[in-house]
């Protein structure tokens, strides 16, 4: 009685928390990809009255990605209808995602380790910045990871039906989620063939593949019907490039920095170093791994192999919200080894130590020529007033939309990131009279070093909070 009551005092410790980070970030705008994949493609669907067709090429304003499923952009449009047009809709929405990851990632834990330590291990990987922050910013990636832990807990308890809820998120989602759906169907059927007690029969195998049914179903309609109007995804896209080989070993080899230095940011680098530790201590010992473990062993080792070839065959920047669902299962499994590992003692300790390594990740901040994932650490929250003082100023002096550019996050239409502002656009040129900079923006380096030369630009307003800055720069000369 006494664990399940500590354990009680640190699940509601995350519900408060998260509580009050809804509250708070209530009436913040679309923020990074959300702009696009969120609120562009709920757009899509809003003013189309609903259209089955995607028959618009890659638009920025109110498009599809293509390569996503539509689905959040559905549900957002929808939820619009019902709800009305109004930023509060989506954050509502994820706050109701993240109650029932916080459920399902209780009861997932509880088949892994003691319940005196079930609270600590959600706390873990529940209070991880890229998590917390995506729960802040409404994000898709907040949906595909619960859809994941979902799939997960229904595949260990042979829970079809909750399965069938689940896989629909997880593909439906994003591109990402039907990367990580397609390595837990695999690992699915490896778990049930080679590590559980599952016998093969003709009943058993259309039993375990029927919760996939609606999801594939559902995606083979949509992907059809796309290709069929619009041919490849990246007709007219800007991203095409990110999905073309890397021209040379040198890009190789940043991309591979990359892919390590996206891994262990915001205060990953020790689950990831205690990760190398528990392989060299335990491959040898593999086969004594309980069942459940294997299975998210498979499902790691699946997330991690996919991205890791993506080094070599593309140009795709990485986040760090790329790798949540693998980086969950990898402090699953590390976690439960120090537990069982009498080497490590105090382990609430060594548990209080993860803690504030994953808080001080909000912290982390770069020289300004390394670009940081913003949309995956607290340390952005100041932007959102920023970015109204900002264009209040804009409004109150009267400047020209049209002779206003700006970097990423602060172009578009405003109507699109805001739900305000009708038809008030910045364009992402550098050739206009103003250009509205900020380190949120992750600008190239040629265009941040111009800004600095004081013969072509200067600058007339300069907002800053902790970390965060954004300045309104005026060309002198073109």
């Amino acid at each position: 009685m006494k664990q399940n009551n500590y354990t009680n005092i640190l699940i509601l410790l995350i519900v408060i928390t998260y509580t009050v980070l809804f509250i708070f970030s209530i009436d913040f705008c679309y923020f990074w990809d959300n702009i696009q994949q969120t609120s562009s493609e709920a757009h899509f669907f809003y003013t189309t009255n609903f259209s089955i067709f995607p028959t618009n090429k890659f638009n920025l304003e109110f498009g599809l990605t293509g390569y996503h499923p539509p689905l959040i952009g559905l549900i957002t449009a929808t939820l619009w209808e019902l709800l009305g047009y109004n930023i509060w809709v989506s954050h509502a929405f994820i706050y109701l995602w993240a109650l029932i990851l916080i459920y399902n990632t209780q009861q997932l834990i509880r088949h892994f380790v003691p319940e005196n330590m079930v609270g600590w291990l959600v706390l873990i990987l529940l209070f991880e910045p890229t998590v917390l922050t995506q729960f802040v910013i409404a994000s898709p990636d907040f949906i595909l990871l619960t859809a994941f832990v979902i799939s997960i807990r229904a595949i260990i308890e042979q829970k079809h039906f909750l399965l069938v809820f689940g896989a629909f998120f997880l593909f439906g989602i994003n591109m990402r989620g039907v990367f990580a759906g397609i390595v837990l169907f695999v690992s699915n059927f490896i778990y049930l063939l080679y590590v559980s007690d599952f016998k093969l029969t003709s009943k058993t195998l259309i039993r375990n593949l029927l919760p996939y049914f609606p999801t594939f179903t559902f995606l083979a309609l949509y992907y059809i019907l796309y290709f069929k109007i619009n041919g490849w995804f990246f007709t007219n896209s800007p991203y095409s490039e990110h999905y073309t080989l890397p021209s040379n070993m040198a890009r190789i080899i940043t991309h591979f920095a990359e892919f390590g230095l996206r891994s262990i940011e915001n205060g990953r680098f020790l689950i990831w170093g205690l990760g190398m530790y528990v392989f060299y201590l335990s491959i040898s010992k593999f086969k004594k791994w309980s069942n459940e473990v294997k299975f998210i062993a498979f499902i790691f080792a699946g997330l991690f192999s996919i991205y890791f070839i993506f080094i070599f065959i593309s140009q795709m920047p990485f986040s760090p919200r790329y790798f949540m669902p693998f980086y969950f299962l990898l402090s699953i499994i590390v976690i439960k080894k120090i537990i069982e590992n009498k080497k490590f003692k105090h382990v609430i300790s060594f548990f209080l130590i993860i803690l504030i390594l994953e808080i001080s990740g909000n912290f982390w901040i770069y020289p300004e020529k390394i670009a940081k994932s913003w949309d995956t650490t607290l340390g952005h929250i100041p932007y959102y007033s920023l970015r109204k003082e900002c264009f209040n100023y804009i409004d109150s002096e009267k400047l020209d939309y049209n002779d206003i550019s700006a970097g990423f996050c602060l172009y578009g239409n405003r109507k699109v990131i805001e739900l305000k502002e009708p038809e008030k656009r910045i364009g992402n040129e550098v050739n206009r009279k103003y250009f509205i900079y900020s380190n949120i923006s992750n600008v190239e380096d040629e265009i941040a070093a111009d800004f600095k030369n004081k013969s072509k630009w200067r600058e007339i307003k300069r907002f800053e909070k902790s970390n965060v800055y954004i300045s309104i720069f005026e060309r002198i000369t073109f």
